[in-house]
């Protein structure tokens, strides 16, 4: 495991928070696609499956590729993904881009594109979450 110097680290994190209204808004959209289940309050398992393998992967591609995989199958949850895929991997192309800026060596590149990844998934869920919970409370309540 690599250790990211406090300056690339910073500047991941300066990054991450500069783009976080962007970020949201793919949340959004995620939320738009995917919804979640009103019966039994669960949310979508595309959105779970995406945040385990962005906080789990040893590479970088990995988590391109699980979006790339999950656009090409030929299921509804695919054209759910066909949907949103092209937004996701963009911003996941940004971050490969970013990195390269951030840090010298490879290895470093490698760590600082994960916690780009890891920041970004943050993100992108938290906003996904917060539109469940609006529309749980709107459900419940009626307003929202």
């Amino acid at each position: 495991m690599i250790t990211l110097k406090p300056d690339e680290a910073a500047k991941a994190d300066q990054f991450l928070d500069e783009q976080h209204d962007r970020l949201s808004r793919l949340g959004e959209s995620l939320f738009e696609t995917f919804g979640y289940d009103r019966k039994t309050k669960r949310v979508s398992s595309q959105i779970r499956n995406l945040q385990q393998i962005v906080c789990s992967a040893t590479l970088f591609a990995d988590i391109e590729d699980f979006v790339k995989n999950q656009m090409g199958k030929g299921t509804a949850s695919a054209r759910d993904w066909q949907r949103v895929g092209e937004e996701v991997l963009k911003q996941l192309r940004d971050l490969r881009q970013k990195a390269m800026g951030m840090a010298e060596s490879p290895d470093a590149q490698l760590a600082v594109r994960l916690r780009l990844a890891r920041g970004w998934v943050r993100a992108v869920v938290s906003e996904y979450l917060f539109r469940v919970a609006c529309a749980e409370m709107e459900n419940r309540d009626g307003r929202v």
